[in-house]
Protein backbone atom coordinates (compact mmCIF):
# COMPACT_ATOMS: atom_id res chain seq x y z
CA UNK A 1 0.00 0.00 0.00
CA UNK A 2 1.11 3.57 -0.58
CA UNK A 3 2.63 5.36 2.39
CA UNK A 4 1.36 8.56 3.92
CA UNK A 5 4.61 10.49 3.40
CA UNK A 6 4.69 11.68 7.02
CA UNK A 7 8.37 12.59 6.65
CA UNK A 8 7.73 15.13 3.93
CA UNK A 9 7.43 18.84 4.55
CA UNK A 10 5.09 20.17 1.91
CA UNK A 11 4.76 23.55 3.58
CA UNK A 12 4.11 26.39 1.17
CA UNK A 13 6.45 28.62 3.17
CA UNK A 14 9.61 26.67 2.34
CA UNK A 15 10.86 26.71 -1.23
CA UNK A 16 12.34 23.33 -2.26
CA UNK A 17 15.61 23.40 -4.17
CA UNK A 18 16.89 21.30 -7.05
CA UNK A 19 18.96 18.54 -5.37
CA UNK A 20 22.75 18.92 -5.63
CA UNK A 21 25.58 16.41 -5.59
CA UNK A 22 25.48 12.87 -6.93
CA UNK A 23 22.20 11.00 -7.44
CA UNK A 24 21.15 8.38 -4.92
CA UNK A 25 21.65 4.67 -5.70
CA UNK A 26 19.05 3.25 -8.10
CA UNK A 27 15.73 2.23 -6.58
CA UNK A 28 14.72 0.01 -9.51
CA UNK A 29 11.57 2.12 -10.00
CA UNK A 30 10.65 3.87 -13.24
CA UNK A 31 8.38 6.91 -13.44
CA UNK A 32 6.78 8.56 -16.47
CA UNK A 33 6.78 12.37 -16.44
CA UNK A 34 4.43 13.86 -19.02
CA UNK A 35 5.25 17.41 -20.06
CA UNK A 36 8.66 19.10 -20.07
CA UNK A 37 7.54 22.43 -18.65
CA UNK A 38 8.78 23.82 -15.34
CA UNK A 39 6.79 21.33 -13.22
CA UNK A 40 7.65 18.29 -15.32
CA UNK A 41 11.35 19.08 -15.62
CA UNK A 42 11.67 19.75 -11.89
CA UNK A 43 9.84 16.52 -11.10
CA UNK A 44 12.07 14.54 -13.48
CA UNK A 45 15.22 15.98 -11.89
CA UNK A 46 13.94 15.36 -8.36
CA UNK A 47 13.01 11.76 -9.13
CA UNK A 48 16.30 11.09 -10.91
CA UNK A 49 18.36 12.51 -8.04
CA UNK A 50 16.42 10.32 -5.60
CA UNK A 51 17.50 7.23 -7.54
CA UNK A 52 14.52 6.59 -9.78
CA UNK A 53 14.54 6.03 -13.52
CA UNK A 54 12.51 8.62 -15.46
CA UNK A 55 11.08 8.71 -18.97
CA UNK A 56 10.16 12.29 -19.90
CA UNK A 57 7.44 12.57 -22.57
CA UNK A 58 7.12 15.92 -24.36
CA UNK A 59 4.77 16.92 -27.20
CA UNK A 60 7.23 19.43 -28.67
CA UNK A 61 10.25 18.48 -30.74
CA UNK A 62 13.76 18.45 -29.31
CA UNK A 63 14.57 21.59 -31.33
CA UNK A 64 11.60 23.53 -29.99
CA UNK A 65 12.45 22.48 -26.44
CA UNK A 66 15.99 23.82 -26.83
CA UNK A 67 14.64 27.17 -28.06
CA UNK A 68 12.78 27.84 -24.80
CA UNK A 69 14.10 25.60 -22.01
CA UNK A 70 12.22 26.02 -18.67
CA UNK A 71 15.41 25.47 -16.65
CA UNK A 72 18.03 27.80 -15.29
CA UNK A 73 21.68 27.13 -16.15
CA UNK A 74 22.45 25.22 -12.93
CA UNK A 75 19.30 23.14 -13.25
CA UNK A 76 20.04 22.37 -16.89
CA UNK A 77 23.46 21.07 -15.87
CA UNK A 78 21.89 18.67 -13.34
CA UNK A 79 19.33 17.55 -15.91
CA UNK A 80 21.95 16.84 -18.56
CA UNK A 81 24.07 14.91 -16.07
CA UNK A 82 21.10 12.69 -15.20
CA UNK A 83 20.48 12.09 -18.91
CA UNK A 84 24.11 11.06 -19.40
CA UNK A 85 23.88 8.69 -16.44
CA UNK A 86 20.79 7.06 -17.91
CA UNK A 87 18.53 8.20 -15.08
CA UNK A 88 16.38 10.33 -17.43
CA UNK A 89 15.38 9.39 -20.97
CA UNK A 90 13.52 11.91 -23.17
CA UNK A 91 10.91 11.06 -25.78
CA UNK A 92 9.90 14.06 -27.91
CA UNK A 93 6.84 14.41 -30.13
CA UNK A 94 4.67 12.38 -27.72
CA UNK A 95 1.27 13.89 -26.87
CA UNK A 96 -1.46 12.51 -24.62
CA UNK A 97 -4.60 11.61 -26.53
CA UNK A 98 -2.74 11.37 -29.84
CA UNK A 99 0.26 9.03 -29.80
CA UNK A 100 0.42 8.51 -26.04
CA UNK A 101 -2.23 6.81 -23.89
CA UNK A 102 -2.52 7.09 -20.13
CA UNK A 103 -3.36 3.40 -19.80
CA UNK A 104 -0.19 2.45 -21.69
CA UNK A 105 1.92 4.67 -19.46
CA UNK A 106 0.42 3.14 -16.36
CA UNK A 107 1.32 -0.31 -17.60
CA UNK A 108 4.91 0.59 -18.51
CA UNK A 109 5.83 2.60 -15.41
CA UNK A 110 5.61 2.37 -11.63
CA UNK A 111 4.04 5.85 -11.39
CA UNK A 112 3.10 8.82 -13.58
CA UNK A 113 3.43 12.56 -13.05
CA UNK A 114 1.28 14.77 -15.29
CA UNK A 115 2.82 18.18 -15.82
CA UNK A 116 0.75 19.03 -18.90
CA UNK A 117 -1.31 22.16 -19.33
CA UNK A 118 -5.04 22.29 -18.77
CA UNK A 119 -5.95 21.85 -22.43
CA UNK A 120 -4.10 18.54 -22.56
CA UNK A 121 -5.38 17.43 -19.17
CA UNK A 122 -8.99 17.58 -20.30
CA UNK A 123 -8.52 14.44 -22.39
CA UNK A 124 -7.64 12.47 -19.25
CA UNK A 125 -11.05 12.59 -17.55
CA UNK A 126 -9.34 13.21 -14.22
CA UNK A 127 -11.24 16.30 -13.14
CA UNK A 128 -13.71 14.16 -11.17
CA UNK A 129 -13.35 11.26 -8.76
CA UNK A 130 -14.33 8.35 -11.03
CA UNK A 131 -11.20 6.39 -12.04
CA UNK A 132 -12.98 4.18 -14.57
CA UNK A 133 -10.56 4.83 -17.41
CA UNK A 134 -8.08 2.15 -16.36
CA UNK A 135 -10.22 -0.64 -14.94
CA UNK A 136 -11.55 -2.61 -17.92
CA UNK A 137 -9.36 -5.68 -18.41
CA UNK A 138 -11.21 -6.75 -21.54
CA UNK A 139 -11.05 -3.66 -23.72
CA UNK A 140 -8.36 -1.54 -22.14
CA UNK A 141 -4.64 -2.12 -21.92
CA UNK A 142 -4.59 -3.07 -18.25
CA UNK A 143 -6.72 -3.47 -15.18
CA UNK A 144 -5.36 -1.46 -12.27
CA UNK A 145 -6.68 -2.49 -8.90
CA UNK A 146 -5.96 -2.65 -5.22
CA UNK A 147 -5.89 -6.19 -3.84
CA UNK A 148 -9.38 -6.12 -2.31
CA UNK A 149 -10.96 -5.13 -5.65
CA UNK A 150 -10.23 -8.57 -7.13
CA UNK A 151 -13.23 -10.00 -5.26
CA UNK A 152 -15.58 -7.99 -7.50
CA UNK A 153 -13.97 -9.06 -10.80
CA UNK A 154 -14.49 -12.07 -13.07
CA UNK A 155 -11.44 -14.29 -12.58
CA UNK A 156 -9.50 -14.88 -15.82
CA UNK A 157 -8.04 -18.27 -16.71
CA UNK A 158 -4.72 -16.64 -17.53
CA UNK A 159 -3.40 -13.46 -15.95
CA UNK A 160 -0.24 -11.38 -15.85
CA UNK A 161 0.57 -9.21 -12.83
CA UNK A 162 3.21 -6.55 -13.48
CA UNK A 163 5.45 -5.34 -10.68
CA UNK A 164 7.92 -6.45 -8.03
CA UNK A 165 6.24 -4.93 -4.98
CA UNK A 166 4.80 -6.93 -2.14
CA UNK A 167 1.36 -5.85 -3.33
CA UNK A 168 2.00 -7.28 -6.80
CA UNK A 169 3.10 -10.61 -5.37
CA UNK A 170 0.06 -10.65 -3.11
CA UNK A 171 -2.23 -9.88 -6.05
CA UNK A 172 -0.74 -12.73 -8.10
CA UNK A 173 -1.18 -15.15 -5.19
CA UNK A 174 -4.75 -13.94 -4.66
CA UNK A 175 -5.63 -14.54 -8.31
CA UNK A 176 -4.47 -18.15 -7.95
CA UNK A 177 -6.56 -18.55 -4.79
CA UNK A 178 -9.59 -17.20 -6.63
CA UNK A 179 -9.22 -19.85 -9.35
CA UNK A 180 -6.99 -18.43 -12.10
CA UNK A 181 -5.29 -21.38 -13.80
CA UNK A 182 -2.11 -19.64 -14.94
CA UNK A 183 -0.67 -16.50 -13.27
CA UNK A 184 2.65 -14.90 -14.26
CA UNK A 185 4.38 -12.24 -12.19
CA UNK A 186 6.44 -10.10 -14.62
CA UNK A 187 9.05 -7.62 -13.44
CA UNK A 188 11.90 -5.54 -14.90
CA UNK A 189 14.48 -7.07 -12.59
CA UNK A 190 14.72 -9.88 -10.03
CA UNK A 191 12.69 -10.18 -6.86
CA UNK A 192 14.13 -8.85 -3.61
CA UNK A 193 17.14 -10.90 -2.45
CA UNK A 194 15.61 -11.72 0.95
CA UNK A 195 13.38 -14.26 -0.79
CA UNK A 196 10.12 -13.46 1.02
CA UNK A 197 8.17 -12.47 -2.09
CA UNK A 198 9.63 -15.37 -4.08
CA UNK A 199 8.59 -17.77 -1.32
CA UNK A 200 5.02 -16.46 -1.45
CA UNK A 201 4.94 -16.79 -5.25
CA UNK A 202 6.29 -20.34 -5.16
CA UNK A 203 3.86 -21.43 -2.44
CA UNK A 204 0.96 -20.07 -4.53
CA UNK A 205 2.22 -21.68 -7.79
CA UNK A 206 2.72 -18.28 -9.39
CA UNK A 207 5.21 -18.24 -12.27
CA UNK A 208 7.85 -15.52 -11.82
CA UNK A 209 9.31 -14.03 -15.00
CA UNK A 210 12.07 -11.57 -14.21
CA UNK A 211 14.06 -9.20 -16.41
CA UNK A 212 11.24 -8.25 -18.78
CA UNK A 213 9.65 -4.82 -19.42
CA UNK A 214 6.12 -4.53 -20.88
CA UNK A 215 5.95 -3.05 -24.37
CA UNK A 216 2.52 -3.78 -25.82
CA UNK A 217 -0.71 -5.60 -25.06
CA UNK A 218 -1.87 -7.63 -28.07
CA UNK A 219 -5.59 -8.20 -28.66
CA UNK A 220 -7.70 -10.65 -30.61
CA UNK A 221 -10.18 -9.72 -33.34
CA UNK A 222 -12.81 -8.87 -30.69
CA UNK A 223 -10.48 -6.45 -28.95
CA UNK A 224 -9.95 -8.61 -25.87
CA UNK A 225 -6.51 -9.00 -24.30
CA UNK A 226 -4.66 -11.95 -25.87
CA UNK A 227 -0.99 -11.59 -24.84
CA UNK A 228 1.63 -9.11 -23.69
CA UNK A 229 4.82 -8.39 -25.59
CA UNK A 230 7.87 -7.75 -23.40
CA UNK A 231 11.39 -6.56 -24.01
CA UNK A 232 14.06 -8.49 -22.15
CA UNK A 233 16.19 -6.47 -19.73
CA UNK A 234 19.48 -6.92 -17.89
CA UNK A 235 21.60 -5.18 -15.30
CA UNK A 236 24.33 -2.91 -16.66
CA UNK A 237 26.34 -1.40 -13.84
CA UNK A 238 23.67 -0.20 -11.45
CA UNK A 239 20.95 0.37 -14.09
CA UNK A 240 18.39 -1.95 -15.68
CA UNK A 241 18.70 -1.64 -19.47
CA UNK A 242 16.91 -3.14 -22.48
CA UNK A 243 18.66 -5.91 -24.40
CA UNK A 244 16.82 -5.75 -27.73
CA UNK A 245 15.37 -9.23 -27.22
CA UNK A 246 11.61 -9.77 -27.07
CA UNK A 247 9.16 -12.33 -25.69
CA UNK A 248 5.38 -12.75 -25.55
CA UNK A 249 3.29 -14.21 -22.75
CA UNK A 250 -0.30 -15.31 -23.41
CA UNK A 251 -2.93 -13.90 -21.06
CA UNK A 252 -6.59 -12.94 -20.76
CA UNK A 253 -6.04 -9.97 -18.44
CA UNK A 254 -3.23 -7.72 -17.26
CA UNK A 255 -3.15 -6.43 -13.72
CA UNK A 256 -1.01 -3.94 -11.87
CA UNK A 257 -1.11 -3.79 -8.09
CA UNK A 258 -1.35 -0.21 -6.87
CA UNK A 259 -2.04 0.68 -3.25
CA UNK A 260 -4.48 3.37 -2.27
CA UNK A 261 -4.45 6.04 0.40
CA UNK A 262 -6.16 9.27 1.21
CA UNK A 263 -2.91 10.65 2.57
CA UNK A 264 -2.41 13.66 4.84
CA UNK A 265 -3.31 17.13 3.64
CA UNK A 266 0.23 18.54 3.69
CA UNK A 267 -0.51 21.29 1.18
CA UNK A 268 -4.20 22.25 1.38
CA UNK A 269 -3.63 25.12 -1.08
CA UNK A 270 -2.87 22.66 -3.88
CA UNK A 271 -6.00 20.66 -3.11
CA UNK A 272 -8.10 23.83 -3.11
CA UNK A 273 -6.66 25.09 -6.39
CA UNK A 274 -7.31 21.80 -8.13
CA UNK A 275 -11.01 22.03 -7.27
CA UNK A 276 -11.44 25.12 -9.45
CA UNK A 277 -13.24 24.35 -12.71
CA UNK A 278 -12.29 21.16 -14.50
CA UNK A 279 -8.66 21.03 -13.45
CA UNK A 280 -7.15 17.69 -12.42
CA UNK A 281 -8.10 17.10 -8.81
CA UNK A 282 -5.29 16.14 -6.44
CA UNK A 283 -4.75 15.78 -2.72
CA UNK A 284 -2.11 17.58 -0.69
CA UNK A 285 0.58 15.22 -2.01
CA UNK A 286 -0.36 15.71 -5.69
CA UNK A 287 -2.12 12.31 -5.97
CA UNK A 288 -5.03 12.09 -8.42
CA UNK A 289 -8.10 9.86 -8.11
CA UNK A 290 -6.23 7.14 -10.02
CA UNK A 291 -3.71 5.24 -7.87
CA UNK A 292 -0.13 5.76 -8.96
CA UNK A 293 -0.91 8.88 -11.01
CA UNK A 294 0.11 12.34 -9.83
CA UNK A 295 -0.35 15.82 -11.29
CA UNK A 296 1.01 19.31 -10.77
CA UNK A 297 1.65 22.63 -12.44
CA UNK A 298 -0.91 24.25 -14.75
CA UNK A 299 -3.10 21.14 -14.87
CA UNK A 300 -4.04 21.55 -11.18
CA UNK A 301 -3.64 25.29 -10.50
CA UNK A 302 -4.36 28.36 -12.68
CA UNK A 303 -1.90 31.08 -13.65
CA UNK A 304 1.16 29.60 -11.99
CA UNK A 305 4.47 31.38 -12.19
CA UNK A 306 7.45 29.29 -13.24
CA UNK A 307 8.81 29.16 -9.68
CA UNK A 308 5.49 27.85 -8.35
CA UNK A 309 5.29 25.22 -11.05
CA UNK A 310 8.85 24.13 -10.27
CA UNK A 311 7.88 23.82 -6.61
CA UNK A 312 4.98 21.53 -7.57
CA UNK A 313 7.33 19.28 -9.51
CA UNK A 314 9.92 18.99 -6.74
CA UNK A 315 7.38 18.31 -4.01
CA UNK A 316 5.57 15.79 -6.20
CA UNK A 317 8.88 14.00 -6.79
CA UNK A 318 9.34 13.63 -3.03
CA UNK A 319 5.81 12.29 -2.61
CA UNK A 320 6.13 9.84 -5.52
CA UNK A 321 9.47 8.58 -4.25
CA UNK A 322 8.12 8.00 -0.72
CA UNK A 323 5.04 6.21 -2.05
CA UNK A 324 7.07 3.92 -4.33
CA UNK A 325 9.40 2.84 -1.55
CA UNK A 326 6.63 2.21 1.01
Amino acid sequence: MIATTDALDLSASEEPAIPAGEPAPPTGKQVAVVGAGAAGMACAIGLGMLGNGVVLYEARSRERMHEAPPLEASEREVFERLVLKGRIRCEYGRKLGMNLELSDLHLWHDAIFLGVGLASSRVLALSGSDPAGLVDAGRRVAAVYALDDLLALPVPQRAIVIGASRGAVGMAARLKQLGARDVTLALRHALAPDGREEEVARASFVRVRGWVAPLEVLRDERGAVESVRFEQTRLLGDCVVDTGGFTEIATHAVFKAVGRTNGPERDPAVRHQSREGDRIQVDGCFRTALPGIYAGGDSVAPRLEQGQARRHGLLAAQAIHADLLA
